[in-house]
Formats: C-alpha cells, structure tokens, sequence
C-alpha cells in the first residue's frame, strides 16, 4: 500500500457541501467516483474541522456521512468506504489518548488517503484481469457508464486486440454516449444503439460487459435501469453476461435480508426531452393526475444471469460473491490500518 498524498483519480473539491451537492446533482457519476468524492469530503472536514475535542471531531465526521450516505441510496461502495472511516475513528479512540484531537486528525488523514489509493490499485487491478478475458476480435456490448469497464476495454485496445464495442445510448441521462465518446476518443471502433435494439444486436456480439453499482449476499447486481432486461436477452441467445465490479460495490447488510434500495430519480429526466432541468417551465409538462411518470435508477439482476464477476481477486462465480467479499473486505480494512 501506498503512503503517497496524491492519487490518481483525486476529484478537486472546494468544500464538503460541494462535493454532496455534486453527487445529488449527478456532476459526479459512477460507484467508484462517488466513493472516491466522498472519501475527499472527509478529507476536506479532517482539514477545515472547527472541532475542539475528539467527542465533537467524531460527532462531526459522523454527520457528514450521515448525509453523504444520503445523496445516492444505492451506492455501497461509497457506504463501505464511509463506514470504514467510522469504524477507524472508533478504533482509534478506543486504543488511543482520547483527547489527542491532533493525532487522530493526522491518523485518519493518512487512512482517507491510503483508501483513495487502494481504490486506484484494486481497479487496475481489475482492469488486467477482465482485458485477459477478452481474446482479439472480440465484439462486446456494453450498458451506461462504467469507469471499470472503459480501464478494461482500454487495455484490451493497449494490448493491440481488435475489439469492436457497441453501446446502449442508456435513458433517460443517456450515459451510455459518455462511454461511446470515450471508447472511440481512445482509437476503439464503437457502435451506438438505442436501449430497445439489444434483442436486435445480441447475436452478433461474443459478450456483454457491464458495471455495478451493487452485489447482494445471493451474488444479485444492481445496476443501470435496462441491464436485467439485457441479461434475459444474453441467456436466451447463450451470450456470456459479465460485470466488473470492484469488492467494495458488495452490499453486507443484504447478508441480513435487507433489501438493496433502489433509487427513484426525479421524473423530469424521463418527462419532455428527457433531460433534467432545473426549472420545470424549461421543458413543456403535460402532465395530469392520471398520468405518473416513473424513473427507477437501477434494477435487480438475478445471480443465474451472471456468468462470473470480474474482480480484483479474480473471476467470481455469482454465488461465491458474499464469501469472497466479506472475506476480501476484512482483510483491506486489516491492510488500510497496517500501513499507519
């Protein structure tokens, strides 16, 4: 692990109410990107923190993930990093000089700061595992936006493989552009389709390859409204599905039978021209009391669906995921504390 103060992925932040607005705003997209900008509002509480007690630093700290937490219901990779922040704090506290405020600043400063990288090491990681599984001449289908998927389809275009990728335009924010943008900026000869082509498209591609936003105990991906649609579609034409998916996206609370929320985003990102705006007299509305528009964010992909998860540690059978992960989970935070 790492000591370095600067990451690779590091998002420049002027207050820790800007980076929760942000993420409400979806100015900031993607599980591993929103872990990461929460990470950095702690950091910048840890810096501009006018607590003058170790009592008042933990109530604070505590507030602010409370209403991180808050900002996207779905995310627990962003909840696994903010909570292994708490349970640090806590940690320290118990084996430590409880009013020594300027040590537990610096202690846990160093620990936000070696979470950010092991987020870095543990997606490249993940991104030379899922290129080796890609053979040259492959033609992958790909939903919405995931920075892991671009780092692996990436390196298979490093790797001088012939890879040809289509993607979902992926309604209503359309995230799915974002990624056809990136991959051809990158060289990667890339085809765009509209959501309702994939039964259209399927047979003509080796593999579909998408994110995660969250992995239940029963090995379950939530993820991008469409993607259970798209993964019946692959099962029925016998095209292998796969998620990339970073540990950390694991749920462990699901291990209890609580339920992965699934978000409601606002209707007017379906309603108009299906882009958000601020000021409903923007767009031309409509709507009666007869008529109620719906915007889940994500849905719920059955374990029999997936092929394997593609993780830091490897590929994963669906089923193994919550093992794998609860194991895997114990012994980062174990690492993260070591390198102190």
């Amino acid at each position: 692990m790492s000591n370095s103060t600067q990451t690779k992925e590091s998002f420049p932040f002027r207050s820790a109410q800007q980076i929760i607005n942000d993420i409400k705003e979806l100015k900031i997209q993607g599980a591993r990107r929103i872990a990461k900008a929460a990470v950095d509002a702690v950091i910048w509480q840890i810096k501009n923190s006018k607590a003058k007690t170790t009592d008042q630093f933990h109530d604070e700290i505590v507030a602010l993930v409370l209403e991180l937490e808050k900002t996207r219901p779905t995310e627990p990779m962003m909840r696994n990093s903010l909570r292994t922040t708490l349970r640090f704090i806590l940690s320290w506290l118990r084996l430590n000089k409880k009013d020594d405020l300027v040590a537990l600043k610096s202690n846990l400063l160093k620990f936000e700061k070696n979470l950010l990288d092991l987020m870095d090491e543990e997606v490249e990681k993940l991104a030379q595992i899922g290129s080796s599984l890609i053979k040259d001449g492959s033609k992958i289908l790909v939903h919405c936006h995931s920075n892991s998927v671009v780092k692996i389809l990436q390196n298979c275009f490093d790797q001088n493989k012939n890879i040809e990728v289509s993607c979902l335009e992926t309604r209503p924010l359309f995230q799915g552009r974002l990624t056809a943008r990136e991959l051809s900026s990158y060289g990667i000869k890339t085809n765009l389709y509209v959501d309702g082509a994939v039964g259209s498209i399927i047979q003509k591609h080796d593999l579909v390859l998408v994110g995660a936003d969250a992995i239940t105990a029963e090995g379950d991906l939530i993820n991008k409204i469409g993607t259970f649609t798209i993964a019946q579609v692959a099962k029925i034409n016998q095209v292998k599905f796969f998620s990339a998916a970073e540990i950390f996206k694991y749920d462990p609370l699901t291990r209890f039978g609580i339920e992965e929320i699934i978000e409601q985003r606002d209707y007017l990102e379906v309603w108009g021209d299906g882009r958000y705006q601020k000021e409903p007299q923007d767009i031309e509305i409509s709507i009666n009391d007869n008529l109620k528009v719906y915007n889940p964010s994500f849905d719920r992909t059955p374990a029999a669906f997936i092929s394997a998860y593609i993780c830091e540690e490897g590929l994963i059978p669906p089923p193994l995921m919550g093992y794998v992960a609860e194991k895997k989970l114990k012994l980062s935070l174990g690492d993260l504390n070591e390198s102190l």
